[in-house]
């Protein structure tokens, strides 16, 4: 194609773009051919000029000179045949083979720009323009540690003595005339240097009291909490509640036990060993799935909602060494999961490095006092607790405390060694009640093979008068070497006084018969086994079989879309002959994972049942979640957790049950909503809202998916009509920012960066404001309609002030920017035009001047501009400050 005709084919391109309609893509006549685009090139949203680039083979490619040039590389030539870049990423490889030339002009796609410079790019089509980001600068990675500059916030965190509420009532009325109630009431904030909370919690017309709270204040090596505690010193020993004060100490920090990730309910006061507990918590995209299984077997599913917290409360872990994990799927169980969280129980987590000290005591009254049904006041106890790293390999530990039921001073001691790279060992023994116990642990694991024993002995009246004598040993063994089978053994020997022993060593098998299809065989703890098929039928679709107990049960997933999925559950009983089947279809709203309707129906012999239910998240804080169900006790229910309300009773036959979250913040005199478990006693939060300031028609969930950015990082919190919350942030100050990524074209937000300070048990608030801004484009030509290079086009508010300006390109085209809705006038030479914008951009606005020309000038234009083979890149566009927003 020569120069002429490429002009022609562009000049149709052009003046399509530039019409009042919308902006259409047009198609190349022939995709096996390059089809020449005059667009604007952004590099990190810096614009580089218009010019020619390509389109070909379902991908763009841009000159790569142009490239090199915008990124100043300079390349090395390697032995291999490759070309290297020196960046501050490191050392960058390239093919010149994988280079095209198109019209004479060596050019790279964007495919090569990714895999060879990690460049990311893409086409926007509203302004028809190639934005290429570049996460690197040419040049050395600097080996120098910067010393980190003293920043001074532009926003304060509060110290208000109120930072958080949570208003949390569930509601129940069965048809039957009974109603359950419960509320929940939480409050705390900043007082004194520490962080203050207390939980009210129960029926509000029978009992309401508070069932939890503390006071905590710490620095860096300790801690000093007042309230209601627990002594949690280990399993040989039982947990003994009371209200009193706790103490901590560490010498070289107190953080590693005290700060926890997210805020739990718990009154223990210092983890020493996060994976014994009995409550599974963890972080996970907001709208993904939490999936819990125990020895892949599902026990529990619950979808996350705007905190990015998942919680299975009541997990049997301090001895159980079965194989305990989290899957974490961002939509569907169909898809492969982002990741695998590993729970498994470990006496290795009880370690400390070598020459830490950890010391922790406290007492106080049994019991809450400010419950009476919880409290004995005539009861007191306490506690002491030490654990030393003797070596990076050894850990010692022992604790002493009084308990007031067997009114004994109960004490256990032990040690943890690790022995090479896969071994660790674990032998702790205790006294109560004037009786011993012992507690022997073992553990290894290799690249394909795991070893678990857990062996515990208990003298009779241990711990308290009339408990029988205790024997209980634990073994799994898995291995993964004979492939593709991965083959365990259980064993499991329970002797309680003089009763027969409880005793089986059993094996189990997986068998990953093909990628869609696996089949398992499980014992379980009455020695009967689990037999188990999931299959992925089809990429919208997985089936799941079991048997177990002489019932089959079988599960079927079906999405029909992003916004509506299906799961069909069915079961039949060979004892009994009695069959149940249900049906359940999640409908998502325009595909908004944070609203969700389920219609559920069931079938059991002649009965028949239904039910419906809505869940919403009406912002970052406030969650609702309503449901109607008649005839569905006999169901085959969901795993689903936390969704809707479990509040109802089982049995219930026809009910219906509202529940409500709302979380408040406070900062200054005002409330916004946020997470309150992302608020604890070392951490804060930052809650605010993107206010668009002047009219448009966008509506709060057009910047739903909009990203904060907190020190150029993404995090889990979205976007909800505005508002944001970002919580579980350590104290500190932090560079707050609006990610464009996923930012509607038209916003603009002048403050790039604020700076905003944090403090634990603190909410800070900030509220970035943007502003709608649109363009105006045209051409200028002169009376023979030949366009104009280089004319200055000048736009001027309703009061006469000039705002901006834009120069003409090749073309005569032009564009200007950063407009917000209302009067303006253009000029060019002596002819002006009145524009009014409403809510989007306009094209079109030509001008025709007269240009005094001689046919010799003429000519002179004419040649020059057949001798261009491409257009030259126009840094003046926009007066050589153009952004891509």
């Amino acid at each position: 194609m020569d120069f002429t005709k490429r002009l022609i084919a562009l000049s149709f391109l052009l003046s399509g773009l530039y019409s009042n309609s919308a902006i259409h893509y047009v198609q190349a006549a022939d995709s096996r051919q390059p089809e020449p685009l005059l667009v604007e090139v952004f590099f990190n949203k810096k614009s580089a000029g218009t010019l020619i680039c390509y389109r070909h083979q379902d991908t763009y490619w841009v000159p790569f000179d142009l490239f090199i040039q915008q990124t100043k590389l300079k390349g090395q030539p390697a032995e291999n045949g490759t070309v290297s870049y020196q960046t501050t990423l490191g050392v960058l490889s390239h093919d010149p083979e994988s280079l095209k030339v198109i019209e004479d002009t060596q050019c790279i796609s964007f495919d090569q720009l990714e895999k060879s410079f990690y460049v990311k790019g893409r086409f926007v089509q509203s302004v028809f323009a190639l934005a290429l980001d570049v996460p690197w600068a040419s040049g050395k990675p600097s080996r120098k540690k910067a010393a980190k500059p003293v920043i001074t916030p532009d926003i304060q965190a509060p110290s208000s003595s109120l930072s958080f509420l949570r208003f949390e009532p569930q509601v129940s009325y069965e048809f039957n005339d009974n109603t359950n109630r419960d509320l929940l009431i939480e409050a705390g904030g900043r007082f004194a240097n520490g962080v203050w909370d207390i939980t009210f919690e129960g029926d509000p017309t029978t009992r309401f009291r508070p069932s939890r709270y503390h006071w905590t204040t710490y620095n860096n090596n300790s801690v000093l909490r007042a309230g209601t505690g627990s002594s949690d010193l280990f399993s040989l020993l039982n947990d003994l509640d009371f209200t009193g004060i706790q103490v901590g100490w560490n010498n070289q920090t107190i953080l590693n036990q005290l700060d926890f990730e997210r805020y739990s309910d718990s009154d223990a006061f210092l983890s020493l060993d996060r994976t014994q507990q009995r409550t599974i918590e963890g972080n996970a995209p907001p709208a993904s799935i939490a999936e819990l299984r125990i020895e892949g077997v599902v026990i529990a599913r619950q979808r996350i909602g705007l905190d990015g917290r998942f919680r299975f409360p009541n997990v049997r872990m301090t001895s159980d060494p079965r194989r305990t994990e989290v899957y974490i799927y961002e939509r569907t169980l169909r898809e492969k999961p982002l990741t695998i969280i590993d729970y498994t129980m470990s006496i290795l987590n009880r370690t400390l490095p070598a020459k830490e000290l950890l010391a922790r005591a406290g007492g106080g009254v049994v019991g809450n006092p400010l419950n009476q049904n919880e409290s004995d006041s005539t009861s007191w106890t306490g506690f002491g607790h030490i654990i030393y790293g003797v070596h990076n390999r050894m850990t010692i530990e022992a604790g002493i405390q009084y308990n007031p039921e067997n009114i004994n001073r109960e004490v256990f001691a032990g040690t943890v060694l690790s022995i090479g790279g896969n071994w660790g060992i674990a032998l702790y023994g205790g006294r109560s009640n004037d009786r011993y116990a012992t507690d022997f642990r073992l553990e290894g694991k290799g690249t394909d093979w795991s070893l678990s024993y857990f062996g515990r002995l208990n003298q009779e009246n241990y711990s308290k008068d009339g408990k029988e004598k205790q024997k209980n040993h634990s073994l799994r063994f898995s291995t993964g070497i004979i492939k593709p089978f991965d083959l365990l053994l259980y064993g499991r020997y329970n002797k309680t006084g003089n009763e027969p022993a409880e005793k089986y060593l059993l094996p189990g098998a997986y068998w990953y018969v093909m990628p869609s299809l696996m089949l398992s065989a499980l014992p379980n703890d009455e020695e009967q086994y689990r037999y188990e098929a999931n299959m992925n039928v089809t990429s919208r679709s997985d089936l799941s079989v079991t048997y177990e107990d002489e019932i089959i049960a079988a599960d079927l997933d079906y999405d029909f879309s992003r916004s509506l999925q299906s799961r069909a559950l069915y079961s039949h009983a060979f004892s009994t002959g009695n069959n149940v089947s249900s049906l359940y279809f999640d409908w998502y709203p325009k595909g908004n994972r944070f609203n969700l309707i389920r219609l559920g129906a069931s079938t059991s012999g002649s009965q028949t049942g239904y039910s419906v239910a809505w869940n919403k998240f009406i912002n970052a804080g406030l969650e609702l979640s309503l449901q109607y169900s008649y005839n569905m006790n006999n169901a085959l229910r969901l795993e689903t957790e936390d969704t809707f309300s479990n509040f109802v009773p089982p049995e219930a036959r026809q009910y219906i049950a509202f529940a409500l979250t709302w979380d408040l913040g406070r900062s200054s005199k005002r409330f916004y909503p946020i997470n309150r478990t992302a608020i604890s006693h070392t951490r804060g939060g930052l809650a605010g809202s993107m206010k668009i300031i002047n009219e448009t028609t966008l509506k709060p969930d057009d910047i739903n998916n909009v990203d904060i950015l907190l020190n150029g990082k993404k995090l889990n919190q979205r976007q909800v009509d505005g508002s944001f919350f970002v919580g579980n942030l350590k104290p500190g100050v932090y560079a707050v920012d609006v990610d464009a990524e996923n930012l509607p074209l038209e916003l603009n937000i002048p403050n790039k960066t604020t700076y905003v300070e944090v403090m634990s048990g603190a909410v800070s608030e900030i509220t970035i404001p943007a502003f709608v801004e649109y363009s105006i484009a045209g051409q200028v030509t002169d009376t023979r309609s030949i366009a104009l290079e280089n004319r200055k086009v000048t736009v001027m508010d309703e009061k006469g002030n000039v705002i901006d300006h834009a120069v003409t390109n090749l073309f005569g085209y032009y564009r200007t920017k950063g407009l917000q809705p209302g009067d303006y006038t253009l000029s060019v030479s002596d002819v002006k035009h009145e524009v009014v914008i409403k809510d989007d951009y306009i094209y079109g606005i030509d001008f025709t001047v007269r240009e005094e020309t001689t046919p010799a000038v003429l000519h002179e234009k004419e040649t020059r501009a057949e001798k261009k083979n491409t257009a030259r890149p126009d840094t003046s566009l926009t007066n050589g400050e153009n952004h891509l927003q």
